[in-house]
C-alpha cells in the first residue's frame, strides 16, 4: 500500500513539474546555443584581427624592400 502511495505520488510531482520541466530545457538549449555563437564569433574576430595582421606585416615588408631598392639605386648613382 505505501508503495502503491509512493508511486502515485511521484506520478502527481511528475505531472505537475512536467512544464516547468520543459522551461528549464529550452532555457538550457538556448544557452547553449548562445555560448556557440559567441564562440564562433569570437574566433571570427580572432581570425579577422590574425589577417589584418599579417596584411600589416606584409605592407612593411614591400616598405622595407622599396627602401633598399631606394638605396641601392641612390648609392649606385653616386658611385657611376
Amino acid at each position: 500500500l505505501f508503495l502503491s502511495f509512493m508511486i502515485l505520488l511521484l506520478q502527481v510531482v511528475s505531472k505537475l513539474t512536467r512544464e516547468h520541466s520543459a522551461r528549464e530545457f529550452a532555457a538550457m538549449e538556448l544557452e547553449r546555443k548562445l555560448l556557440a555563437d559567441a564562440a564562433k564569433a569570437k574566433r571570427k574576430r580572432e581570425q579577422e584581427a590574425l589577417h589584418t595582421s599579417r596584411a600589416r606585416e606584409d605592407e612593411d615588408d614591400i616598405a622595407v624592400i622599396a627602401a633598399a631598392v631606394a638605396a641601392f639605386e641612390a648609392d649606385r648613382i653616386r658611385t657611376c
